[in-house]
C-alpha cells in the first residue's frame, strides 16, 4: 500500500501539483493581469476570486477566496500588487492561495485571513 501511495504522489510531482504539505509562497510582486471567477474549488465545487499576477519569472495563479465570502475584488487589473500566501496540498505548483494582499498602487492592504487583525472580509 505504501508503495502504490509513493506511486501516486511521484506522479503528481511529475505532473507539476504540489506534495501533500503545503508550502509557503513568501512574497509575489507583480501585475495583476487578470481577476476572474473559478468554479471547482472545495469539496462542493464553490466558486472562487482568482487573480492572474505576473512576475518577472512567470504568471501566478492567486486564489483569494470563494465569490460568497467576497463578491468583488477591489484590486484593479494592471495595479502593482504583493501577495503573501501558500500553495494548498494538490494544488498546481504555480497557484497560491493569499492570506495578505497589498496594493502598491493604491497603497491599500487587504489581509484575507484574520491572523491577529480580526476577519479578513471587513475590509469589503
Amino acid at each position: 500500500m505504501k508503495k502504490v501511495i509513493f506511486a501516486l504522489l511521484a506522479v503528481a510531482a511529475l505532473f507539476g501539483f504540489n506534495s501533500i504539505s503545503a508550502k509557503d509562497s513568501g512574497v509575489i510582486r507583480g501585475k495583476v493581469v487578470k481577476a476572474y471567477v473559478q468554479r471547482g474549488y472545495g469539496r462542493r465545487g464553490a466558486p472562487w476570486l482568482f487573480m492572474d499576477v505576473k512576475t518577472k519569472d512567470k504568471v501566478y495563479h492567486v486564489g483569494i477566496a470563494p465569490s460568497f465570502v467576497i463578491p468583488n475584488l477591489p484590486v484593479n487589473e494592471g495595479d502593482e500588487v504583493e501577495v503573501r500566501g501558500f500553495t494548498p496540498p494538490y494544488w498546481p505548483n504555480d497557484t497560491v492561495k493569499a492570506w495578505d494582499i497589498y496594493d502598491v498602487t493604491q497603497k491599500k492592504d487587504y489581509p484575507i485571513a484574520g491572523y491577529g487583525r480580526g476577519p479578513g472580509w471587513r475590509w469589503r
